[in-house]
């Protein structure tokens, strides 16, 4: 073979080689973007699942917080650590709580997990919200749940206490909470809501509708925390990129019934 057909027979195989060889780093590059995105899908799956057991331990921590003091817990502020804060005003016995809106007592609940200067923070890193209904409809200035006076007022005149009001909490299913048809309130009259802001919690400025209900009305004072103002949350169906929030709430007839039992209330 002389040397100029030689030269081409090592082009012409050195050519497909390469092709070859970028039609494998091709293959290899799909498959490898599937496996990242599988390991990110499972990751967060498991901080998903994280999430939803502790909010299944802060909803128990809560019933039994109540069970041994006979009301629920203040919110926590930016600055208390994980404590319960009351105003100024406030004590045990009346309720009256720093705010309606703010962070989870968890030093005052007793639980452990991650933490961040005292508060305790969710699998993004990112503290639980924790909300308290108000003054009840037709009740006087210590009618709370955050009181002991105030939730034995509410049980004995239950069910006219037990209603829907401007201080009450609601969770709906749509930011633009409404009784008219379709019915999008799942409950308004729940005493405490609990939630975490989910994976896309830094990045609620640019949220959706319902994601900013939850928890963009207010900065708490010496935090960058911001915490909703309002009586209304959302809770709907799970979206990556619209909707990853996860809601959890007390029921007042559940409440009622475990303080019975533990003899906290009259029979």
């Amino acid at each position: 073979m002389n040397q100029r057909k030689y030269s081409q027979v090592v082009s012409s195989a050195s050519g497909f080689t390469l092709v070859e060889m970028a039609m494998v780093l091709f293959i290899i590059g799909i498959m490898l973007g599937g496996l990242l995105t599988a390991v990110g899908q499972s990751a967060e799956n498991t901080n998903r699942l994280e999430a939803r057991n502790k909010l299944r331990e802060i909803e128990e921590a809560l019933y039994g917080f109540a069970l041994v003091q006979g009301r629920l817990p203040c919110p926590a502020s930016g600055t208390s650590a994980g404590a319960e804060v009351f105003d100024t005003s406030g004590n045990i016995n009346n309720g009256i709580c720093f705010s309606q809106y703010g962070l989870l007592p968890n030093a005052t609940l007793g639980l452990s997990g991650s933490v961040n200067n005292g508060v305790l923070e969710d699998p993004w890193g990112n503290p639980y919200r924790y909300s308290v209904s108000g003054i009840v409809p037709g009740g006087g200035i210590s009618d709370r749940y955050t009181g002991i006076d105030g939730i034995d007022n509410i049980y004995l005149n239950a069910p006219t206490m037990v209603s829907g009001g401007p201080n009450v909490l609601r969770v709906c299913t749509i930011s633009t909470c409404s009784t008219t048809p379709p019915d999008t309130i799942m409950t308004n009259i729940t005493p405490a809501v609990i939630l975490t802001m989910g994976k896309n919690w830094a990045d609620i400025a640019t949220a959706s509708a319902n994601e900013q209900e939850n928890a963009s009305g207010t900065t708490l004072p010496g935090s960058a925390y911001v915490v909703s103002n309002t009586r209304d949350f959302v809770l709907t169906g799970y979206s990556e990129e619209n909707f990853d929030d996860m809601v959890i709430w007390i029921s007042p007839h559940l409440l009622f019934s475990k303080l019975i039992t533990a003899g906290q209330l009259p029979l």
